[in-house]
C-alpha cells in the first residue's frame, strides 16, 4: 500500500474517532485559491479541462478534471484493503494524483464546523508529528463553508502533499481528500484549491444518501 493510500484510510479511521468528540502555482495564472477560473489548466504542456460533477445523488457538484475517471473497485479493494476505505475515488490514468470522497457517520452541524476542524487538526498533528503542516482554517466560498487542512508528509520514497477539504452534508461529514507527491505539488496545489472551492452542497429531501 503506497502512503497517499495509507493516508487516506488513516484519515477516514480518525474522522471515527472524532464522532464521539464533536456529537460531538498547474500554472498560477490558471488556478488560484478562490476556485478554477477556466475550465480547463495546462500542467506539463498538457491540458487538462475541468467539468462539474454532480456526486452523492446530485447533492454535491464539484469541478474535476475530465480525464479523471472513478477507480474501479476491484482496484480500490486491492490499493484500500481496509474495509473503512473511501466510498468513492477518482484517480488519473497512473492513480498517482487521487481525489477521495467518504461520507461519515461522523454528526456535524455547519455552525460547529470550527469545532470540526480544530478537532482533526489537533487528531492528524498527533498521529502525524513529522507532517509539514501547511495551512488550515474555515472558508466561505459563495455562502458555503468548508473547512480544510493541508499538509506534507514524509516518506522514505517522495514526501506526499494532502489535501482534507470537509463540509456538512445532511447533518454528517462529507470528507474529501486530495493527494499527489510533493514533486507534483507545485502545479496540481494551486488546482486541488480550486477544485475544493468549487463545491456547492445543493438542498434536497433528506434521507439515506447511497454512494
Amino acid at each position: 500500500m503506497s502512503l497517499m493510500e495509507y493516508m487516506d484510510e488513516k484519515i477516514i479511521g480518525l474522522m471515527n474517532e472524532l464522532q464521539d468528540e464533536i456529537a460531538r502555482q498547474s500554472k498560477e495564472s490558471d488556478a488560484d485559491e478562490n476556485g478554477l477560473l477556466d475550465l480547463s489548466i495546462t500542467i506539463n504542456d498538457e491540458i487538462i479541462p475541468f467539468e462539474e460533477k454532480s456526486l452523492f445523488e446530485d447533492r454535491l457538484r464539484i469541478l474535476l478534471p475530465e480525464t479523471f475517471s472513478i477507480m474501479p473497485s476491484e482496484i480500490a479493494t486491492l490499493k484500500y484493503p481496509s474495509e473503512k476505505r473511501p466510498g468513492l475515488i477518482y484517480t488519473n490514468e497512473s492513480t498517482s494524483i487521487n481525489i477521495a470522497f467518504n461520507y461519515t457517520e461522523s454528526p456535524l452541524d455547519d455552525a460547529d464546523l470550527d469545532t470540526f476542524k480544530d478537532n482533526m487538526v489537533q487528531v492528524l498533528k498527533h498521529s502525524q508529528p513529522t507532517a509539514q503542516w501547511l495551512e488550515d482554517g474555515v472558508k466561505d466560498m459563495e455562502g458555503q463553508r468548508i473547512g480544510y487542512c493541508d499538509f506534507i508528509v514524509p516518506a522514505s520514497d517522495v514526501p506526499v502533499y494532502i489535501l482534507v477539504f470537509f463540509v456538512e452534508l445532511d447533518g454528517k461529514a462529507l470528507l474529501c481528500t486530495f493527494n499527489c507527491t510533493e514533486e507534483e505539488m507545485k502545479e496540481w496545489k494551486p488546482v486541488a484549491r480550486g477544485i475544493m472551492s468549487s463545491v456547492k452542497i445543493t438542498f434536497g429531501e433528506k434521507g439515506e444518501i447511497d454512494i
